[in-house]
């Protein structure tokens, strides 16, 4: 009885020679059915209902049309080359001259700080007010746990909303905290009120900390545009404590380091934390804010010149990714 490897052996000899020259024993490729779906006239169609609604599905366009999901998506993706985005969210929409101030704003303080500034960025303290609840729900990704194949998965109690919440008054530099203070309940931030616990806390700190540079008129104060930060009071008490007033955009939370860096990365680090009493909040706050590096504070106002330029570049519109 013969080999079936030998057999298999003959047989591909036997064909070799039946072949011509240039032939092959591999398949030619074929182009296969012909399309149907991918015409002018669906293509036009798909374009013209994204158009009309830029929200619309795959699925409702399918449906409209009669054509399959895998048609549409190919005529969205390759024909039309489009794709789909979540819209971006903004504190406002700035109108032009909002923008232009933006731009104003941003390009004096890079005059004065920037990389060919003459003032010294470390001369600059910066601060806002914030609530804090006793208990901050974690971000969604902060509750992602590992679980075996038979573990259930844990659950947690959506209660930030309900939660009380506590206001807190910060300020902090180039080297670190400044100033941290707690607003009593039902104390209204009234220019007053800022003036002589809030900022008059700063300038006691800074009469200890740079007593020579606060005496020369040489250090910087940087807050939000609300009604209290801008009150004659607040401005008379600048004036006699030699801070040198920063301007601040309205509307530009996206400029405000307090915003963009210092309150959501306290608030990652109270995420899950229940506290009882309002001194257990301050407490805590007041440890995060020293653990924070020297030169992590630094690189935040590296990164505020930065978002600065990039808000000139942009031409006023706000600044993200940075």
């Amino acid at each position: 009885m013969a080999s079936p490897h030998r057999t298999d052996w003959r047989f591909y000899v036997f064909i070799r020679t039946k072949l011509g020259e240039g032939e092959s024993l591999e398949d030619d490729p074929r182009t296969g059915r012909p399309s149907t779906s991918r015409t002018e006239e669906n293509i036009a169609a798909v374009r013209r209902m994204i158009e009309e609604n830029r929200h619309t599905t795959i699925a409702v366009i399918s449906d409209d049309l009669g054509l399959s999901t895998g048609s549409i998506h190919t005529i969205i993706h390759e024909d039309l080359k489009m794709r789909k985005v979540c819209s971006r969210w903004v504190p406002h929409l700035l109108s032009d001259d909002e923008k232009m101030r933006r731009v104003q704003c941003a390009s004096a303080i890079l005059t004065e700080f920037g990389p060919d500034g003459h003032k010294r960025i470390t001369d600059i303290v910066t601060g806002d007010e914030k609530w804090f609840y006793f208990f901050q729900v974690p971000h969604k990704r902060q509750n992602m746990v590992w679980l075996g194949e038979k573990d259930a998965r844990p659950t947690v109690v959506k209660g930030g909303f309900r939660s009380r919440k506590q206001m807190f008054i910060v300020f902090f530099s180039s080297t670190g905290p400044v100033s941290v203070v707690t607003v009593p309940k039902g104390q209204n931030v009234s220019a007053t009120y800022y003036t002589e616990t809030a900022l008059k806390s700063v300038v006691k700190n800074l009469e200890k900390t740079k007593p020579t540079r606060l005496a020369s008129g040489k250090v910087h104060l940087h807050h939000d545009n609300a009604l209290q930060s801008h009150a004659v009071k607040t401005r008379q008490f600048l004036e006699e404590s030699k801070l040198q007033l920063i301007n601040h955009p309205p509307y530009s939370p996206d400029l405000a380091p307090c915003d963009f860096w210092l309150f959501p990365k306290l608030s990652e680090k109270l995420a899950g934390i229940n506290f009882q009493r309002e001194q257990d909040l301050a407490r805590k706050i007041n440890a995060e804010l020293r653990t924070i590096s020297d030169c992590e504070y630094s690189e935040c106002f590296v990164k505020w010149m930065t978002r600065l330029q990039k808000c000139v570049n942009l031409r006023g519109e706000y600044v993200e990714g940075v």
